[in-house]
C-alpha cells in the first residue's frame, strides 16, 4: 500500500472497512440458541455458568422456569418464586434475547390444564415477569403462545412457542399412569390456538423451531405427553409432515433429556436445568441414543447448510448430538 514510497491512507482505510464488513457478514451466518427447562429458583443452577460460555444469541425457556405451584393453585407462592428467580437470574441471561413458554409448575398447578381457576391471573404474572411488550398479542388474548421470525444465513427461520396448558382438556389417569383421552372434543391447543398455528406455519419459511413444553414424539412413558391426546398428536404430526421446511421440535418437562426422530421430524428434550432425578433407564421407539437424567441443557447451532443440536450436561460435556441438513 505504498505509492512512491508513501503510505496510501485511503487504501488502508478501505482495506479495514472491507475486513469489518466481511466479519459482520460471517457473524450473521451463525446463530446459537440455548434450551432449558425445569429450573427451581431455590436451588443453584451450575448450568448458567456453562451456558454463558456458550456465547448464545438467544435462550429458550421451555417451561417449569420456576417452581411456584401449590396444591390449592393459589398464586402467592408463584409470585414469590418469580421474585426469587429475578434475584438469582444471571445478568448475562437478563441481557440475552429470551423466548419463553410455560409448563405446569409456572402455570400454577401441577399437571394443570384448562380447568385451572387462576389461569387468567397466572398469565398476567407471566407477561409481567417476562416483560412481554404491551402491544404483544399475549397481552390481549388467552394463552401465552407466540411466534418470531429471523433471517439467519439467508434462511427464514420461524420460531413458534405453543401453550400446552391454558386450553388443555382433562387428563385421564389409570393405575398411576396417564392414558389416552380419545374424546373427539379433547384438545391440547384449543380451537383458537390451532387456527393461529395453521396460519403461522403457512407463512414462507425454511426452518421451523417449534417449542412445546410436553413431549410430542415420545409415546411409551407414563407421564404427560402429546400421545395422551392421540387426535391432537396426529393432527400436529400431519401438519408438520406436509411442510417443505426443516422441522425441529424442542421440549422440556421430563427431568430427562434426549433426542427423538419420526421421519423428518426431530425433537430434542432438554430437561432439567437443576431438578435432576435418580438415574433410571427409559427407552422409546422413536428415541435416538439414550436419555439422561443428570442436569442438562440444549444447544442449537444454525448455519447456512446445517443445524446441529446438542444435549450437554451442566459442565458442557456432550451427552447426545445430531447434525440436521437444512433443506
Amino acid at each position: 500500500m505504498l505509492v512512491n514510497g508513501k503510505i496510501n491512507k485511503v487504501k488502508i482505510i478501505k482495506f479495514f472497512l472491507l475486513l469489518v464488513i466481511s466479519n459482520l457478514f460471517f457473524a450473521q451466518d451463525q446463530y446459537k440458541i440455548g434450551l432449558g427447562s425445569c429450573n427451581n429458583q431455590n436451588y443453584p443452577t451450575p448450568a448458567w455458568s456453562s451456558l454463558e460460555k456458550e456465547n448464545l444469541d438467544s435462550f429458550f425457556f421451555l417451561g417449569d422456569n420456576v417452581y411456584g405451584d401449590i396444591p390449592s393453585g393459589e398464586l402467592d407462592y408463584l409470585v414469590e418464586s418469580y421474585q426469587v428467580f429475578n434475584l438469582n437470574m444471571p445478568k448475562w441471561l437478563k441481557d440475552t434475547e429470551l423466548f419463553v413458554i410455560w409448563d405446569d409448575h409456572d402455570y400454577g398447578l401441577n399437571d394443570g390444564g384448562s380447568s385451572y381457576k387462576y389461569k387468567v391471573e397466572s398469565q398476567i404474572l407471566f407477561n409481567n415477569f417476562w416483560k412481554v411488550p404491551t402491544d404483544d398479542d399475549r397481552r390481549s388474548r388467552e394463552g401465552i403462545y407466540f411466534s418470531a421470525k429471523k433471517t439467519i444465513a439467508g434462511k427464514n427461520v420461524l420460531i413458534i412457542g405453543l401453550d400446552t396448558r391454558y386450553f388443555r382438556s382433562d387428563l385421564i389417569k389409570e393405575n398411576d399412569r396417564y392414558v389416552q383421552n380419545t374424546d373427539i372434543n379433547a384438545t391440547i391447543l384449543g380451537k383458537d390456538q390451532w387456527n393461529w398455528l395453521i396460519n403461522e406455519i403457512s407463512q414462507p419459511h425454511d426452518i421451523l423451531i417449534l417449542a412445546t413444553s410436553i413431549q410430542l414424539l415420545a409415546t411409551e412413558h407414563r407421564f404427560e405427553k402429546w400421545s395422551n391426546f392421540p387426535r391432537e398428536r396426529d393432527k400436529l404430526l400431519s401438519l408438520l409432515d406436509k411442510l417443505d421446511s426443516t422441522v425441529l421440535v424442542v421440549s422440556g418437562d421430563r427431568h430427562r433429556g434426549g433426542i427423538y426422530q419420526k421421519d423428518n421430524i426431530i425433537e430434542i428434550t432438554a430437561s432439567s436445568l437443576n431438578r435432576g432425578i435418580f438415574p433410571s433407564f427409559e427407552t422409546d421407539t422413536l428415541l435416538l441414543g439414550n436419555t439422561h437424567t443428570i442436569h442438562n441443557y440444549g444447544v442449537i447451532e444454525l448455519s447456512n447448510t446445517n443445524m446441529n443440536i446438542y444435549l450437554k450436561d451442566e459442565d458442557m460435556n456432550i451427552l447426545e448430538s445430531l447434525e440436521i441438513p437444512i433443506k
